[in-house]
């Protein structure tokens, strides 16, 4: 006689942030019954927080999409997966004919496996274009960017494990317990081995709270603090000078740039006191320090902050050995292999030129085009572009200027989106293709700590939803395309041929929990020996300061431990409400402007404004406000300003006005 109710228990990985903790799903006659973390997982090693511990909610929410929908005059209407399928590629090519194939683009995967990534990207090139990008433009391509040119690979360069055997965490731009509270527990390690931990940050966060030294920093200088820091360190004979000698390239230049960079000036820009710039300059002196950082880096001076960072673990001989190196907070579970695979302007194995397009063309059975795709915050802003597929991405609401986004999204002639919910963006869309969730398909994902590992189907997913694999798949085949397949190990082995940086994987080690599975090579530490650049040397790269052009109060947005992102996942877990973020505001900034706690305020920028209740809190800098960036009204006010370089939007430097609203 059957038992209908059998558990099983299935190993996953949590769909959230980028520490991709080890989870163990419960499973009831194909229910997701309960979460508990994985003790064997080498990183979160039996921890979670709390969204990890209700990831399983969402996927039984009642409003899943379960069949393919089409707009037709306004209204979503059924439709069969061939109709869907036959309709879109034909539209696709129509398009394609019509204005060529730089005006379709393909853009999403950050939550998606990295199998699905890479087919999403071999489709979109087997369409001949190059309009491919994920959302880890909008986050780390700005960290990506600066680690390759300078280091070699476009990742961490050792493990948040290594935290506790540090002697220094300098956590610039992060609030690890608000954005990946796991890790907190090697900064309880560290705190209990004597270590110290040095937060850069213009906020009085949950991490500050906890450290040593607290650098309150003024919004967008962070650049002059770390050219100053370094002037100092060189004009002291602080640095290792050994190291720089044998491992590193450009000093002197970089010697130079930066000779002009003076603790008084830094007092004025920065906003800190000379003492706490040189008693932050001693402690990153010694071995033993990690350098980390999040967003707060990226979305405010781009790349050249991130580069202005690295110089500092450079001059001071902290990669490479146990208990140094440089740390990037990844914010999405597979955010990092995105990134690694889906570029506009790079190919999957290398640069893009025409050597590597022949190399993939005998792989892939055809060979891509070599001109530089659009970055998808250039397609979404810009506009221009006629087609569009989105993969488990909801711009509306996370991109910066959302009216702009919009309009660019509504203008379009085929605007294709595969999610499982009817989000915002998909509301947009002529076609919606309803996806199966993290738990009802497999495939492997890459966390901040350049840790692969798979993710076991747990359950089916509703009606007629499909893993995008699968929806892939049908698409290829409709087009007309050979040489791609639905399975994920099968596509697993294709990936690693073709992305050289992952070719000493193993599914057997991908698939082991307490196995490392760290690429390009299976160590916590890179660089011990050599630098991954043509030279095998470390470069440093002077950057100079710039002061933003505009002036006024400052809005710097972040996240809440409670919350995830645009809050899709959130809003559908039991016990949570839409989110409303307050406006927080220094109480020398509300007095000067004749504000009270709990005021209704309205906040405006030069592309839009909402409405936020405010609160008075000394833990914002004055002359800066702070919101949430899960608060959905957020984006209405931040603006559309990008990193030169990487493209990246400045989430965290926005110039407003504020306006108490009168209510009656």
């Amino acid at each position: 006689m059957t038992n209908y109710f059998d558990m099983s228990e299935v190993s996953s990985i949590c769909p959230y942030c980028g520490v991709g903790c080890g989870l163990k799903l419960e499973v009831v006659n194909n229910i997701i019954v309960r979460t508990i973390p994985d003790s064997s997982h080498i990183v979160s090693r039996g921890h979670i927080c709390g969204k990890g511990s209700t990831a399983h909610e969402p996927i039984y929410s009642w409003d899943r999409l379960t069949y393919p929908l089409k707009r037709e005059k306004g209204v979503f209407i059924r439709i069969t997966w061939e109709e869907a399928i036959k309709e879109i590629a034909s539209k696709l090519l129509e398009i394609k004919k019509k204005y060529g194939e730089k005006a379709i683009g393909f853009y999403g995967g950050c939550q998606n496996t990295l199998e699905e990534v890479y087919s999403f990207m071999k489709l979109a090139r087997a369409l001949g274009t190059n309009n491919i990008d994920s959302c880890a433009r909008v986050c780390h391509e700005p960290s990506a960017m600066a680690l390759k040119e300078m280091l070699g690979i476009g990742a961490s360069a050792t493990s948040v494990t290594e935290i506790s055997k540090a002697k220094v965490l300098v956590i610039a731009g992060e609030s690890i317990t608000e954005s990946h509270p796991v890790i907190s527990q090697y900064l309880v390690q560290l705190k209990k081995n004597g270590g110290k931990i040095v937060v850069i940050d213009p906020r009085m966060t949950g991490t500050a709270k906890i450290a040593d030294l607290h650098l309150q920093v003024n919004p967008g200088t962070d650049i002059y603090l770390f050219n100053t820091v370094a002037n100092y360190l060189i004009s002291n004979n602080l640095i290792d000078e050994e190291f720089i000698s044998k491992r590193t390239e450009g000093f002197e230049e970089y010697k130079k740039t930066i000779s002009s960079y003076t603790l008084d000036e830094a007092e004025k820009i920065v906003g800190i006191n000379k003492e706490k710039i040189i008693e932050f300059a001693k402690l990153i002196s010694q071995k033993k320090v990690i350098f980390s950082w999040g967003l707060g880096l990226t979305q405010s001076e781009g790349v050249n902050a991130v580069r202005a960072y690295i110089n500092l673990a450079l001059l001071t001989g902290n990669i490479g050995t146990d208990g140094s190196g440089l740390i990037v907070y990844r914010g999405q579970a597979n955010v990092q292999g995105s990134g690694d695979i889906i570029k506009p302007n790079v190919f999957p194995n290398g640069i893009m030129n025409e050597e590597n397009a022949r190399e993939l063309e005998k792989i892939w059975g055809f060979k891509p085009p070599t001109w530089v795709g659009k970055t998808v915050t250039e397609a979404l802003l810009e506009g221009g572009l006629k087609a569009l597929v989105l993969m488990n991405f909801n711009p509306v609401i996370s991109m910066p200027n959302r009216n702009k986004v919009k309009k660019v999204l509504e203008s379009l002639e085929l605007l294709v989106v595969i999610d499982p919910f009817m989000t915002e963006t998909a509301k947009l869309a002529h076609f919606v293709l309803p996806s199966a969730m993290w738990a009802e398909k497999e495939g492997s994902v890459t966390s901040l700590d350049r840790v692969v590992k798979w993710r076991f189907k747990a359950v089916n997913p509703p009606g007629e939803a499909k893993s995008e694999l699968e929806i892939i798949s049908l698409l290829f085949k409709e087009l007309g395309f050979k040489g791609f397949t639905s399975d994920p190990k099968e596509v697993f082995l294709e990936m690693k041929e073709v992305v050289k940086i992952y070719s000493n994987l193993t599914l057997d080690e991908v698939m082991d929990y307490s196995k490392p599975s760290r690429y390009p090579v299976n160590d916590t530490i890179l660089y011990r020996e050599k630098f991954l650049t043509p030279t095998g040397k470390a470069k440093f790269i002077p950057v100079e300061y710039k002061k933003m052009k505009e002036e006024g109060l400052i809005l710097i947005t972040g996240r809440t431990v409670t919350r995830y992102n645009t809050d899709e996942l959130i809003n559908r877990t039991p016990g949570f409400n839409s989110f409303k973020s307050p406006l927080y505001i220094n109480p020398k900034d509300a007095e000067r402007l004749g504000l009270k706690d709990k005021d209704i305020v309205k906040v405006s920028s030069k592309c839009g404004s909402a409405i936020f209740t405010l609160s008075i809190s000394n833990e914002v800098k004055e002359g800066s406000v702070f919101a949430y960036m899960h608060d959905p009204n957020v984006n209405y006010v931040v603006c559309d300003s990008l990193d030169e370089e990487s493209k990246t939007p400045k989430y965290k430097y926005t110039i407003v006005k504020i306006d108490k609203v009168k209510l009656y």
